[in-house]
Formats: C-alpha cells, structure tokens, sequence
C-alpha cells in the first residue's frame, strides 16, 4: 500500500491535479483581490461625484440667497439637492452630517440682519470653503 501512494506521489497524475488545484485557488485569490478593489474604486467615484454636487449645491444655495434674499431655490438648486438626497447613500456619515451643517448655517444666514448682505457672504463662503478642504481631505486630493 505504501508502495502505491508513493507510486502515486510520483506520477504525472499527481502533477496535473496538484497544479490544476493551485491555478484553481491563486486564480480565485486574485479575483476577489481585483473585485475588492473594483469595489472599492467604485465607490471612491460615486464619493466624488457625490461632493462635486455637494459643493456644487453649497455654491448654488448662497447664490439664490444673495441674489433673492430668501428662502427660495432655482430649479437647477432643487434638481442638485434631489440628486444629493439620492446618492447620499455613498457618502461618508461624517462628511453628510457636515454638510447638512452647512445647508443649515446658509439658510440660517437668511435670518442674520445684524451684518450686512456683504458680511454674510463672506460668512457663508469661509463655511463653504471649509466644507470644501473636508472633503479635498476625505478624497485624499492634496494641494
């Protein structure tokens, strides 16, 4: 019998089943090595188009209140917050929770008539540009 298994050990057949089994597992190791990262870039890009819309949206939102003087969004402003809500499922809880602070420090700007229109923007562009490097830090984009 232990004459047969080392028969066995020694044979091309032993060869070929050890190498289809080792091509099996680094060809399955490599595919979840590649999905992962797939995955992972994936993510990253709907991040990033996700706090393009966001800055975007923070931009938007001052002007219609500058411009307007209230409460009220263009429709482009209201079609980016739409698309904000939608895709926010793939934002980072820290980022979302900052910007949501913004969106409230820019409507709250609204009801500021201690300091001038001049001041108040100023305010909500220094807001905005914090929001701003947040997430240019998040993204690891470097300056």
């Amino acid at each position: 019998m232990l004459e047969l298994i080392k028969t066995f050990i020694n044979s091309q057949i032993f060869a070929v089943i050890v190498t289809i089994i080792l091509t099996f597992v680094s060809t399955l190791v490599i595919d979840i090595i590649k999905f992962n990262r797939d995955e992972e870039i994936y993510l990253k890009r709907k991040r990033e188009c996700l706090y393009q819309k966001m800055y975007d949206f923070s931009m938007r939102l001052e002007k219609d209140i500058r411009d307007k003087n209230k409460a009220v969004m263009s429709k482009a402003t209201k079609d980016l917050w739409n698309d904000i809500q939608v895709e926010s499922i793939f934002g980072k809880q820290d980022t979302m929770e900052a910007f949501y602070d913004l969106y409230e420090d820019l409507e709250a700007s609204l009801d500021s008539e201690n300091n001038g229109w001049l001041e108040i923007h100023k305010q909500n562009n220094t807001r905005i540009l914090e929001f701003y490097v947040l997430i240019k830090q998040e993204l690891g984009i470097a300056d």
